[in-house]
C-alpha cells in the first residue's frame, strides 16, 4: 500500500499566520472638538502610528471637556484629555484614575499692543476679563503670583469679568476691556491680532517660588483598565511621542492638522504652531507629582478646596509614567 507524506511545513506557518491575523488593540479616545489632541492623533492616524503600536484608535469627538469626564466616567471612552485636579478629585473619592501628561501650555493676560498695562501691577482699576470662571486654575494662579509679587488681590483691585473667551477676544479688541486673561490658544489668535502678553501663567511659577508648572492637561483613563490592557497603553504613548517628535521637527506633518486649526492667516498659524511646540513636555511620574503637589497648595491657598474637589493632598499613583509604563 502506498504511504502518504505528512505535510508539516503548513503547521509550521500557522503561528505567523495568527499573528498576521491578529486584531489590533482598540482604544476609545475622547477628544473635545477643535482641540489641540486632535493635532496629535490626526498626525498618529494620517502617518499609520497607531497600526505600528499595535492600536485601533477610535476617536470620539465631544462638544466639551465635561463631555469627555462623563464619558470616562460613564464607560463611553477608554482615555480623555483633562485637568490632574479632576483625576486626583476622582482617586481620593475611590474612582482610581491615573494622569498622564500632554502639554504644559497655557494661557496668560492679553492686551491691545498700545497698552500701558505691562506688569500684575498695572491691572488695578482696569478691567480685566477672564476666561472661566472664578475657579478656574489659570486665574487662581494669576492671584496668587499678583499677592505674592506685588500684594495685590486683583480680585477686588481690578473690574473683572467672567465670560467665554471668544466673546472676552471680542471685547478686548473693541475697547470694552483692558485685559484678558485666556487660554493660549485664544491667546494666540489674539497675538495675530497685534495684542501682546503681559505675562503667561507659566510665569507665575517663578513669582510664587517654585522650579515650573506641571502639564495641567493630560490624559486620564481608569488604573484598573491601564493595567488589563498595559502594552496598548504603551504603544499609544509611544504612539503620542512619536507624533510629537514629527510635529516638532516636519514641516510636512503640519499640512496634515493645518485644516483643524482654523488658522488661514500665517501669523495665526505661527503662533499656534509654535505655542504648542513649546507646550510638549514629558516628565517622569515623580517629577510631575512634586511639581503638583506644590501647585495644588497654591490652589488650596487662593481657592479653598472649592478649587481641587476636595483633595488637600495629592493621593498616591495618580501620575503615569509615559515612557515606562506604570504609575
Amino acid at each position: 500500500m502506498k504511504t502518504v507524506p505528512i505535510l508539516r511545513r503548513p503547521l509550521l506557518a500557522l503561528p505567523a499566520l495568527l499573528l498576521t491575523a491578529a486584531v489590533a488593540a482598540r482604544m476609545r479616545l475622547g477628544l473635545v472638538q477643535f482641540g489641540t489632541a486632535q493635532w496629535v492623533v490626526e498626525t498618529i492616524r494620517r502617518r499609520g502610528l497607531d497600526a505600528r503600536h499595535g492600536l485601533s484608535l477610535q476617536p470620539r469627538i465631544l462638544a466639551s471637556t465635561e463631555a469627555g469626564r462623563i464619558a470616562l466616567m460613564a464607560g463611553g471612552a477608554d482615555i480623555v484629555v483633562a485637568d490632574w485636579p479632576f483625576a486626583a478629585a476622582q482617586r481620593a473619592a475611590g474612582t482610581p484614575l491615573c494622569f498622564a501628561p500632554f502639554s504644559t501650555s497655557l494661557g496668560g493676560i492679553m492686551v491691545p499692543a498700545a497698552s500701558p498695562v505691562r506688569s500684575l501691577a498695572d491691572l488695578a482699576g482696569r478691567r480685566l476679563g477672564v476666561a472661566g470662571g472664578p475657579l478656574d486654575k489659570s486665574w487662581l494662579l494669576i492671584q496668587a503670583a499678583a499677592k505674592a509679587s506685588v500684594g495685590t488681590d486683583l480680585a477686588t483691585a481690578a473690574h473683572v469679568v467672567y465670560g467665554a473667551p471668544p466673546l472676552l477676544a471680542a471685547k478686548l479688541t473693541g475697547g470694552e476691556l483692558d485685559a484678558v486673561l485666556t487660554f493660549w490658544t485664544f491667546a494666540a489668535r489674539l497675538e495675530a491680532q497685534g495684542c501682546r502678553e503681559v505675562i503667561s501663567v507659566n510665569d507665575c511659577a517663578g513669582l510664587l517660588g517654585l522650579t515650573r508648572l506641571p502639564p495641567m492637561v493630560g490624559f486620564v483613563f481608569h488604573e484598573s483598565w491601564a493595567r488589563d490592557n498595559l502594552a496598548a497603553v504603551n504603544g499609544f504613548f509611544a504612539a503620542v511621542t512619536e507624533a510629537e517628535r514629527l510635529l516638532a521637527g516636519d514641516d510636512a506633518a503640519w499640512g496634515l492638522v493645518r485644516p483643524l486649526m482654523d488658522a488661514p492667516d500665517p501669523a495665526l498659524f505661527a503662533a499656534l504652531r509654535r505655542r504648542f511646540l513649546a507646550g510638549i513636555a514629558v516628565p517622569p511620574a515623580a517629577e510631575q507629582a512634586r511639581d503638583a503637589a506644590a501647585v495644588l497648595a497654591v490652589l488650596l491657598r487662593a481657592g479653598g478646596k472649592r478649587a481641587t474637589g476636595g483633595v488637600t493632598e495629592l493621593p498616591p499613583g495618580l501620575f503615569w509614567d509615559r515612557s515606562g509604563g506604570r504609575a
